[in-house]
């Protein structure tokens, strides 16, 4: 009797451990996994600008990070002018270097130097009036070069800094080639040549070269400025100081056309946008400088501030077995500058959900704009609560299978 009371309570206890054990199971198991929708598209876009291109020349525009605007360069090689002048302005530089408001060495004009003279005003060219004897700063000559742009000036300040015309464009060949600028060849320092060529492409690449260095960066962004040797120079580029324009150098021969190599910058919700760009082949500069003005300032009005993600606004919807629903959010608001409507994309990684309270990260949303790739996490815009033992209970095949 003993023994079948005794087999009793142990078999009770046993079965009454093993339905808490149980219970505890059901209890603490993960719930099943809940479904998801998602409802952002797969990339984000602003308003689409038709920039007022100028409808004469051939124009190309990039902006930094964000690539071509309309109008992409080419590698069509066209004569280019006095743009020449910003290679000579380049490899002066080389040879001797100027810090942004240096005045360099001296350079002091010879007989060979009026003979430049003589010969550029036997060209019809722009020239800087200098007599034998007469000096100059480095800086100031390049001042003279670039606003005035001097083709006496071009010459001189070639054969001061290399020795020779042949030298300067020998050295000029090879750094032309170590920069990559293989659509282009300079003939000679002042780009009276209609040799002196060049592509959309590289003038752009050089544009960015002669802002990179502060001197030179100063003098094409200068409006005008009077020198002691030269007098009042002022730059042949009428829209310095307009719509956020910096530079850099206009030209103008029979053979190429009005054309101006430029950069702008401006800021667009609190960031910086600086875009180079270039036309060649127009008609007048009185023609082409006002186009371009309207054209620059039609690609300002084309960048803006794009919301990439807003609390406010659900990414996706998540469903539980429990019939219980949620939307999912991004943790903050994101936005980016972006041009026109090109797309930004965007990419929704959510993980396995299984409840949580509001604000819990359940995934992340990934852009890559055009400074750079942002990510925010994804949270739960409410509870996702836990449905509670009847549930559990009820639905013990779906917390197992």
């Amino acid at each position: 009797m003993y023994r079948r009371r005794r087999l009793f309570v142990f078999g009770s206890l046993t079965i009454l451990l093993a339905f808490l054990g149980w219970s505890i199971t059901v209890l603490a198991v993960p719930l099943p996994s809940s479904t998801t929708s998602v409802l952002q598209q797969p990339f984000v876009s602003g308003e689409l600008v038709a920039p007022a291109v100028p409808p004469f020349g051939v124009s190309a525009v990039v902006a930094d990070d964000f690539g071509p605007l309309g109008m992409a360069p080419t590698n069509d090689v066209v004569p280019i002018a006095s743009m020449t002048k910003v290679i000579t302005a380049l490899m002066v530089l080389k040879a001797h270097p100027l810090q942004a408001n240096e005045p360099g060495p001296t350079i002091t004009f010879g007989q060979a130097d009026i003979d430049q003279l003589d010969a550029i005003i036997a060209q019809d060219g722009k020239y800087s009036e200098v007599s034998v004897g007469d000096s100059t700063t480095e800086r100031d000559a390049l001042y003279a070069l670039l606003l005035n742009s001097s083709n006496n000036i071009a010459n001189s300040l070639a054969i001061w800094a290399y020795g020779s015309m042949d030298e300067f464009l020998s050295q000029t060949t090879l750094w032309l080639a170590e920069q990559g600028l293989n659509d282009t060849v300079v003939a000679d320092a002042s780009g009276l040549s209609a040799e002196s060529r060049s592509s959309s492409a590289d003038l752009i690449t050089i544009g960015h070269l002669a802002l990179d260095n502060p001197a030179l960066a100063a003098i094409v962004g200068t409006r005008s400025i009077e020198l002691p040797l030269f007098g009042k120079l002022v730059n042949g580029n009428t829209l310095i100081g307009t719509s956020g324009i910096t530079g850099i150098k206009t030209g103008t021969t029979e053979e190429a056309g009005a054309c101006l190599l430029y950069s702008a910058t401006f800021t667009v919700a609190k960031e910086s946008v600086r875009l180079f760009g270039v036309t060649t082949g127009a008609a007048l500069q009185a023609e082409l400088q006002p186009a371009l003005g309207a054209y620059i300032a039609s690609l300002e009005a084309g960048f803006h501030e794009t919301v990439l993600s807003d609390p406010a606004r659900p990414i996706a919807t998540v469903n539980t077995l429990w019939s219980t629903t949620a939307n999912i959010v991004a943790a903050k608001t994101v936005s980016a500058v972006t041009w026109s409507d090109t797309p930004v994309r965007v990419e929704v990684r959510l993980g396995d959900i299984r409840g949580g309270g509001a604000g819990t990260t359940v995934g992340t949303m990934t852009f890559d704009t055009p400074r750079g790739v942002q990510v925010v996490d994804l949270v739960l815009e409410t509870d996702l609560t836990d449905p509670g033992p009847a549930w559990r209970f009820g639905h013990v095949a779906q917390l197992f299978g």
